[in-house]
């Protein structure tokens, strides 16, 4: 019913689109421009290796580099349309020396009615998520950019954005209200987990493969006076294809999802705020029980000019329904930014965390990384 609604009100705005005013001519036709980031950073690492514990003899000292050069376009019609286009290059190539293609992309129309893209795109609720306040954004307890302690088991950090279930950047249809007296909502649409539509063919379902990625969201935010607000709610859900069978039984979790809320507050050079993820995982063993995991943040920033400074929280937690166990990770984080100039920042974080591994024999771990990066934006 979410997905014919979705559909059925997105042909409508459609059919407004292509009606009317749009046989008059563009006052300009689409130019490009390009834009997009790198950031580096390296960090020192103190963390346990001995027996019981971390035992992968890991780095003591890392470098790390994202890059992503955006490739976009525009231009507004004589009706007060504005069509465009947006795709991401992603620098940073699983092998040892190649680089990924593109990563996301989309064309949108964007008007009265509010903005409609299609292509490989986060998903409404992602795109609303409301992030904890941070002095440093190329690092942060959720940040995707720089973690290099080896925190172990399911973690890689606190996750208030992605629930990592499926392909974040599949191909789907996704629509965003205009903001009405602070309020906007968003939906989201993909039939498929996949990022290559037709070009990978219509394929047959799959074991453990996603489809009918679906999400709603709705945010609030408004200036009162001096003061910023804002509140977001999100949900998405799936539909498991194929479970994959364990002493002939199929007891995966066939429609996994997700709930997410958060808000901030800022008021002149201070901010605090944060967020909440809860997300069903798909399970398959033999006792039928599921997982769920927890993940929620917490900040407070302070911005003076070109300098900023953020202290941070954050926490995960995988419930285990099979053993009654959960694993768990926990953050603390203080960092600070520097703009040297025009799109150039240096910046430094002390990052301290902390990894319960509650399966009989698990490996905790606990350390702390100290950080420094470096970021040009163009």
């Amino acid at each position: 019913m979410k997905k014919k609604l979705l559909l059925g009100t997105t042909f409508l705005i459609a059919a407004g689109v292509v009606s009317g005013n749009v046989a008059q001519a563009a006052e300009e036709p689409i130019t490009a421009g390009i834009g997009g980031y790198f950031r580096s950073a390296m960090a020192l690492i103190s963390q346990d290796d001995a027996d019981g514990e971390q035992a992968n003899n890991d780095h003591s000292h890392a470098l790390g580099n994202d890059i992503e050069i955006t490739v976009s376009g525009s231009t507004t019609l004589d009706n007060g349309i504005t069509a465009g286009f947006s795709a991401n290059i992603e620098g940073n190539g699983a092998s040892t020396s190649a680089s990924s293609a593109l990563d996301e992309r989309n064309v949108f129309f964007r008007g009265s009615f509010g903005q409609i893209r299609i292509g490989q795109t986060e998903s409404a609720r992602q795109e609303m998520t409301n992030f904890a306040p941070s002095g440093n954004y190329n690092f942060g307890v959720n940040s995707p950019f720089f973690a290099f302690g080896a925190t172990q088991g399911p973690f890689f950090n606190v996750r208030t954005y992605s629930d990592g279930l499926g392909i974040e950047d599949n191909l789907k249809l996704v629509y965003f209200s205009p903001t009405i007296g602070g309020f906007r909502v968003g939906a989201s649409y993909a039939p498929d987990d996949s990022e290559f539509g037709q070009y990978g063919a219509n394929a047959a379902n799959g074991t453990t493969t996603l489809q009918n990625n679906a999400s709603v969201a709705a945010e609030f935010s408004k200036a009162f006076d001096s003061v910023n607000f804002r509140v977001m709610i999100g949900w998405e859900g799936y539909v498991l294809e194929n479970c994959a069978a364990v002493v002939n039984t199929q007891n995966c979790n066939d429609h996994p999802e997700s709930t997410q809320f958060g808000g901030s507050i800022g008021f002149g050079e201070w901010s605090i705020g944060g967020g909440f993820l809860e997300s069903d995982q798909v399970t398959d063993n033999a006792a039928g029980s599921g997982t769920s995991r927890e993940d929620w943040d917490l900040g407070v920033a302070w911005w003076h000019g070109s300098f900023g400074v953020g202290l941070q929280y954050g926490q995960a937690e995988l419930d285990i329904a099979a053993d009654s166990t959960t694993d768990e990770l926990t953050l603390y984080e203080l960092n600070a930014t520097y703009v040297l100039g025009p799109g150039i920042d240096v910046g430094a974080a002390i990052t301290k965390f902390d990894y319960d591994d509650a399966s009989v024999g698990g490996l905790d771990n606990q350390g702390t990384e100290v950080k420094m990066s470096a970021a040009l934006s163009f």
